[in-house]
């Protein structure tokens, strides 16, 4: 059986744990410190491709055998393997993320311990059962069918052929659509709804969802869900569903008043944020999303645009902003300049999509932090995806501010995270929970607020401060990855139920087209950097073989990123 795993220290160190050296290579001898330096680097990556298990051949009462076709990974993998795909700058940081200084190092906190060799990473996953357990049922699973899930933080091994999985923790979903080409065995001539697993319903041009898809779905939807369905009061006060194909409301109007602020026409922004009359009923609730561009940020975007949400999209750019063209009607050969226009397409790309899904403004950490400072927009939400106590006095600070519309004051503003004050810490410990359960207890009242809240209040005009309006109150939720039930006593087999149900009937799907910060490597030239930009086709898709490449620096994981392992097919 096919797996990749943890080898590092299997047989490359000696007593001493210094790493061995071939004496019997060319390379020892070789004086190219390129060709040395190249395979020290191959060496780094901790996980390696192996073929000596034997497939499992016990399956317990409650498990279930599946045949992996494909497994999703993200950022909360490379960590569980000792690597920290986090940028080491904070996102609220006054400048953006320098690509020099990136690195994908080992994780500096001592409590986190990289796992001994043969630790097999990965959770989310989708495949073919096998064979069940005496204790399920056939109306739950049964032989043959397609099913996807996702393994626990602390056990994961999905990358491997055949797994056992528990059948709380995995739901059907029906049949797979796969070119034609390489799906003429699996085809089925009368698609039927996904209860039955056998079959799957059409959606623009093609019969139901991908392997790529679904193996991305567990993954991200059940922390987005789980985080959408924290702002359920203010979706039920405030918003209007309606289609995600043509998003109606305040885009338009934000969108102008956003760019007469850049272009300096500050008096009528001025006469419009002064407006509290009865027009500010009518607009709907905004959220900003932090890392909005891949990810649980994205489909919790999609939720959100289609819940009737005002959404706002935070993407952390991992390079100084190129700017516009100095020369636009000239051609220049210069690298840097072309390595710019790489970069200026590659943000390109990210907002029209972005805009695709419904968002009404994108915008990185200042040209985001500028715009809010200068507009004093009010938030009914933030949805961080980044983590960090500083994220969490930001997102306060935002959502306090104080409003104007009746219908807001005796709602209070949701701040919503996936990941928690200390983003390395996976496993949360007790005192996390505890302060996580201290601060949601205090739901934000006006003695909570920093001094620098203070500030912002006494900065605002006289005739506001004379109305001694109270800040808003801010409610605080941790969607934790290592709960298997929510508030609601809905568990794993429960959300993937749900996800499923609003990809099929919505199109709420997981982006997987293209990696969005996959970098090549220092010194390779223009060309090869454009091949590897954001517009590159299935960059999120690698072979089994490949999956190791994906834990190290440029991989795709970092940035929030995600990547899909094709085991078969």
């Amino acid at each position: 059986m096919a797996t990749v795993e943890i080898v590092r220290g299997i047989a490359g160190k000696d007593r001493s744990g210094k790493a061995r050296a071939n004496l019997f290579s060319v390379g020892w001898f070789s004086k190219d410190k390129s060709k040395r330096d190249h395979r020290e680097a191959e060496v780094d990556i901790p996980l390696g491709f192996t073929a000596y298990r034997s497939p499992p051949s016990y399956v317990g009462g409650n498990s279930v055998l599946v045949q992996v076709w494909a497994v999703g990974l993200d950022g909360t993998d490379a960590r569980l393997v000792g690597l920290d795909p986090s940028p080491s700058s904070s996102s609220l940081a006054t400048s953006p993320y320098s690509s020099d200084g990136e690195k994908f190092n080992t994780l500096k906190d001592d409590r986190i311990k990289t796992p001994s060799p043969g630790y097999t990473p990965g959770r989310s996953f989708v495949g073919r059962v096998l064979e069940t357990g005496w204790e399920v049922r056939e109306e739950i699973i049964k032989r043959g069918e397609w099913v996807y899930g996702l393994y626990p933080v602390n056990k994961s091994g999905a990358l491997a052929e055949f797994i056992i999985v528990d059948r709380h923790r995995i739901h059907r979903v029906p049949h797979p659509w796969m070119p034609p080409a390489a799906a003429a065995p699996f085809q089925v001539s009368n698609p039927s709804r996904f209860q039955g697993g056998d079959a799957t319903p059409e959606m623009d041009g093609k019969k139901g969802l991908t392997i790529d898809e679904l193996a991305l779905l567990p993954l991200i939807g059940l922390p987005a869900h789980r985080a959408v369905r924290s702002l359920a009061e203010l979706t039920h006060t405030l918003a209007k569903p309606h289609s995600l194909s043509s998003p109606t409301g305040e885009g338009s109007g934000i969108q102008e008043r956003y760019h007469r602020a850049m272009s300096g026409v500050d008096q009528e922004i001025k006469e419009d944020m002064s407006e509290i009359g009865d027009q500010r009923v009518h607009i709907r609730p905004r959220v900003l999303i932090l890392r909005a561009h891949d990810g649980p940020g994205a489909l919790a975007l999609k939720l959100l645009v289609r819940s009737g949400w005002s959404v706002w999209a935070h993407v952390p750019v991992p390079f100084p902003l190129p700017g516009p063209k100095e020369s636009p009607d000239e051609e220049t050969l210069d690298e840097k300049e072309s390595e710019k226009d790489v970069r200026r397409s590659t943000l390109h790309a990210i907002e029209t999509r972005l805009r695709d899904w419904g968002a009404q403004e994108t915008g990185s950490v200042i040209a985001l932090q500028k715009y809010l400072s200068l507009m004093r927009v009010h938030f009914d939400a933030v949805l961080d995806t980044l983590g960090g106590r500083e994220v969490w006095e930001a997102g306060r600070m935002l959502l306090s501010q104080p409003v104007h519309d009746k219908s807001r004051q005796d709602v209070p503003a949701q701040f919503t995270t996936t990941v928690g004050d200390i983003p390395d810490r996976i496993v949360a410990t007790a005192g996390d929970h505890f302060r996580a359960g201290v601060r949601s207890l205090r739901v934000g009242s006006g003695k909570d607020l920093n001094a620098e809240l203070q500030e912002q209040m006494e900065a605002l005009p006289p005739e506001i401060k004379r109305s001694k309006e109270k800040p808003r109150a801010v409610q605080y939720s941790w969607v934790n990855i290592v709960s298997d039930v929510d508030w609601d006593g809905s568990d794993v087999r429960d959300t993937l139920f749900s996800v499923l149900k609003a990809a099929l009937d919505d199109k709420i799907l997981p982006h997987v087209t293209c990696s969005d910060f996959k970098r090549p490597n220092k010194g390779k030239g223009v060309a090869k950097r454009a091949a590897m930009s954001a517009n590159l086709e299935g960059g999120k898709v690698i072979p089994f073989e490949n999956t190791p490449s994906v834990f190290k620096q440029g991989g795709g994981l970092e940035y929030g990123g995600t990547i899909v392992s094709r085991i078969v097919g």
